[in-house]
């Protein structure tokens, strides 16, 4: 029987290619685990950071609700002596607390420092604002004017304007549209063409504030409540306040006088006019008026929002008998606007509540 040389491989044997896959195996179940363990870690701590963030979040939020609930206080009792202090512990998210003083010197300009809480994360919010009123009666002077824009207003065509243009941002005319009153703007006064304007250019005006629509103001003192949106059209008589949840669509002949405030859009599709000299309407609305085609419309139309701007678009050729204010305003046609004072109860006026507007806005922490 022949010996076994040491080449030879006794049955069961381990070779050095067995002990390397095995040694190859432990590195990459190693390798494995230390990844493992990584990607646990990063997992752990980008969770701590969304946590943390949600808890940012929800501070601030908190904050910026004590800013509303405080200006809401305010805006209920007129008559609260400040310095005053208000706090709220009941709300899911944690607790907030704000604190209303005056502005240092004056009387009027109001300070609203607030702090939200949660769960240990502190985010506080400082306002300046003031409640904007007539002032000594009368409507708010937004309604001064014929055409009234809080943005850049391009005035080009043949627009005809009888009274004063006002915007809070910069002005343009093309072309020879003509203006009876004043031209203002707070920014620049662009002038392109040969228009005819009457009464003076001024550039670098004083912005006037445009007032908040209170759509729970005008709900409560409403005669008419339309939910789902409305059609306003033939002969509709006008007595108050007629408000619409939704869209409304107008082509109507008003009589009486009343407001039409509507919380959607505004889709003026043939005339709104009135049945005599002595009926008188206007629309304020929160969201865009579409006046559509060739119409005539004898009131005031006003559309502001703090949130979304309100947008005045005009597809057609307009004869307006009464005023447009709007943050926005686009015409793709003609318009003539012969301006009407208007007498009827629109956001800012004299009898309805004075509006908290912010100044300056700045988070402390």
């Amino acid at each position: 029987m022949a010996m076994p040389t040491r080449h030879d491989v006794y049955p069961g044997a381990k070779t050095g290619q067995d002990g390397f896959a095995l040694l190859t195996a432990m590195v990459f179940l190693v390798l494995v685990l230390v990844l493992g363990g990584a990607m646990v870690q990063h997992a752990i701590h980008e969770l701590g950071i969304a946590s943390r963030a949600k808890k940012e979040t929800r501070a601030f939020n908190l904050a910026e609700a004590g800013i509303d609930y405080a200006a809401w206080q305010l805006y209920n009792n007129p008559t609260t002596t400040l310095p005053a202090t208000w706090s709220r512990g009941d709300l899911d998210g944690g607790p907030f607390a704000v604190e209303a003083t005056y502005y240092p010197g004056t009387t009027d300009t109001i300070v609203l420092t607030s702090t939200g809480n949660s769960q240990g994360w502190i985010s506080q919010v400082k306002v300046v604002g003031a409640f904007l009123s007539t002032g000594g009666g009368g409507q708010n002077a937004v309604f001064d004017c014929a055409l009234f824009s809080d943005a850049d207003l391009a005035l080009s065509g043949n627009f005809d304007v009888g009274g004063d243009v006002h915007a809070n941002a910069n002005a343009t005319v093309k072309g020879n549209p003509s203006v009876e009153g004043d031209l203002s703007a707070c920014g620049s006064v662009e002038i392109k063409g040969n228009p005819d304007i009457q009464g003076d250019v001024i550039p670098g005006a004083n912005r006037v504030p445009m007032p908040t629509v209170d759509l729970c103001y005008y709900r409560g003192i409403a005669t008419e409540v339309y939910t789902g949106g409305h059609t306003f059209s033939g002969n509709t008589s006008l007595d108050g306040v007629v408000f619409v949840e939704g869209d409304a669509h107008i082509n109507a002949n008003f009589s009486g006088e009343g407001v039409i405030v509507v919380d959607g859009d505004v889709h003026i599709n043939g005339n709104a006019t009135l049945q005599s000299s002595e009926d008188e309407f206007a629309i304020v609305s929160c969201g865009t008026v579409r006046v559509n085609g060739n119409c005539t419309i004898e009131g005031w139309v006003y559309t502001h929002n703090v949130d979304v701007p309100g947008l005045f678009r005009g597809n057609g050729n307009a004869d307006i008998t009464g005023g447009v204010a709007a943050d926005i305003i686009q015409c793709n046609g003609n318009m003539d606007i012969e301006y009407r004072t208007p007498t009827v109860d629109l956001p800012g006026s004299a009898s309805a509540p004075a509006q908290f507007a912010a100044i300056s806005w700045r988070r402390l922490r």
